[in-house]
């Protein structure tokens, strides 16, 4: 595959049918950022001479070399506002050396049948995982937005395409195909911003109807294929991707990003469009990642 910012581990498009529900565009509570700044730029300097997407992609080749870090990462997903579908989850991935550990929990309702946890680790030359799908075991508070497991499940040789599973953890970050600038927005904003230290941007992707049959193929026949809507019908707003970036160890690095989605969809048999709403956002910190002892309980090698 053409190397393209990825998201999403896993883009987390959820497995249902976009079905029964009239659309009412109502307001979704979005994740709040740690920092305040994200996506938010009154009042920031502009960092002169500099390019947005230019930084993201110094960022992201930095990132996919990195050989140490630890990314956590929540998503939260609601299908006309939570009446036909929603996913939370929380995801922790590390990289130690050529070692790689993630481990998800996802708790859904409605349509999203993808309630699980799982774990993922290879060593450096084998792979193991293991994926509680029992959703007893699944519990979501509202209060906190915390998603947990009272179990992990034993882990079990892989049976994948390893090389492929740890490319798409390592290198994942959108489905959208962003190689060229010129597959952004017109509205996008290449401007820089910076406050302490950090430099602050904001990618528009372009998701005309076009772009999303032509350059962005890829991410629309997810769409289609994970929720069981069609391509007629379907529509989405352009994708943002907020980022704060900064320097680790003299290289421009991923601090925090976070992507926001809004589209809608018509099943193939129910003509009733079904508006999502989805936001992810991943935490990044660098140099003290450790794979435990307790990531790895029920692994027998």
């Amino acid at each position: 595959m053409r190397k393209k910012l990825l998201i999403i581990a896993v883009l987390a498009i959820m497995s249902f049918s976009l079905i029964f529900a009239v659309a009412c565009d109502k307001e979704f509570t979005e994740l709040t950022a740690k920092d305040e700044n994200l996506g938010n730029y009154e009042g920031l300097d502009v960092a002169e001479g500099m390019s947005a997407y230019d930084l993201v992609m110094e960022a992201y080749n930095n990132w996919i070399t990195d050989t140490n870090y630890v990314r956590e990462e929540y998503f939260a997903f609601a299908a006309n506002d939570g009446a036909v579908a929603t996913r939370d989850s929380y995801l922790v991935r590390k990289v130690v050396g050529d070692k790689l550990y993630s481990q998800e929990i996802i708790y859904g309702t409605g349509f999203d049948k993808g309630t699980c946890a799982k774990k993922y680790y290879y060593d450096g030359s084998k792979a193991f995982a293991s994926n509680n799908t029992n959703k007893k075991d699944i519990t979501f508070d509202k209060e906190t937005s915390q998603v947990s497991t009272a179990a992990w499940g034993e882990f079990s040789p892989f049976t994948g395409d390893i090389k492929e599973e740890n490319r798409v953890m390592k290198e994942h970050l959108t489905t959208y195909d962003i190689s060229s600038k010129d597959n952004l927005s017109d509205a996008h904003d290449d401007k820089v911003y910076v406050k302490d230290g950090v430099y602050y941007c904001t990618i528009t992707i372009d998701c005309s109807e076009e772009m999303m049959r032509t350059i962005h193929r890829a991410a629309l026949e997810e769409f289609m294929d994970m929720t069981g809507a069609r391509e007629k019908g379907f529509k989405i707003d352009n994708t943002t991707i907020d980022f704060a970036i900064g320097k680790v160890d003299g290289k421009m690095k991923f601090l925090i990003w976070r992507r926001n989605e809004k589209y809608s969809g018509i099943n193939a048999s129910i003509p009733f469009e079904v508006p999502c709403r989805q936001t992810c956002i991943s935490y990044y910190t660098y140099g003290s990642a450790e794979i435990t002892a307790d990531d790895l309980a029920g692994l027998n090698k």
